[in-house]
């Protein structure tokens, strides 16, 4: 395959609050080589205290992309992991921030844009935010409160993946698991299979945890059972 320019890694920040928050996670960013922020329904990364916190890394502020919700955040990314500062006992698959980067690794021939999408201070990521990532990482803490400031979550998944780089794969290749949730979705309903069902529930979940040679076998796989029925 012809390959080209490096994969993306992209932090978006949802309803961030804090200005402050905003300026450190920019630093934290581009202490860990990263350059890719992007802020859904929030100005604050415009205020003052933001630009002080980010010190010499005001060039992210500046750059940052601004989405009015996460579905257009996420419209051209590959694959996202939406983070939580607690385990979410109605996910089944869920991802330590240590494992996030293998995550990744394995899909580097599908993925063009990869994302880690952050939630609120107060709130975090709502529940039908955190369904329109791919999958979910949770950080494991020795107590629940305090939960981690938003910049110093950033700052831990920015570390776990600095350095991280691989060649971009060609667009034509890229979505590729999006697509084959698309056809798993198309052939439970042909099949009489609910899309609430913990059975659909799971097969959406276990589709971003596999590899980027799964992926290509069960495209091949779901053509054959289409061409059945």
């Amino acid at each position: 395959m012809a390959q080209n320019e490096m994969a993306e890694i992209i932090f978006v920040l949802v309803r961030p609050a804090v200005p402050e928050n905003i300026g450190a996670a920019a630093r934290a960013l581009k202490t860990m080589g990263f350059q890719q922020l992007r802020i859904v329904d929030s100005d604050k990364h415009l205020e003052k205290p933001a630009r002080i916190l980010a010190h010499a890394s005001n060039d992210i502020l500046e750059n940052a992309q601004t989405f009015p919700n996460l579905t257009s955040a996420l419209a051209d990314i590959d694959f996202s992991i939406g983070t939580s500062a607690k385990a979410r006992h109605e996910r089944r698959y869920q991802l330590a921030p240590a494992e996030v980067r293998a995550a990744i690794e394995n899909k580097q021939q599908i993925v063009c844009k990869a994302a880690i999408v952050f939630g609120c201070e107060e709130s975090g990521l709502s529940n039908e935010e955190l369904a329109q990532c791919d999958a979910l990482s949770s950080i494991p803490l020795a107590v629940e409160y305090p939960s981690l400031n938003l910049s110093q979550a950033v700052m831990l998944y920015a570390y776990e993946l600095a350095n991280l780089q691989f060649e971009q794969p060609l667009a034509a290749d890229a979505g590729e698991l999006h697509v084959l949730k698309m056809r798993i979705e198309k052939l439970f309903a042909q099949l009489g299979i609910e899309p609430d069902s913990k059975l659909a529930r799971w097969a959406d979940e276990r589709a971003a945890q596999l590899t980027q040679d799964d992926v290509r076998f069960l495209h091949q796989l779901l053509m054959s059972i289409e061409k059945k029925i």
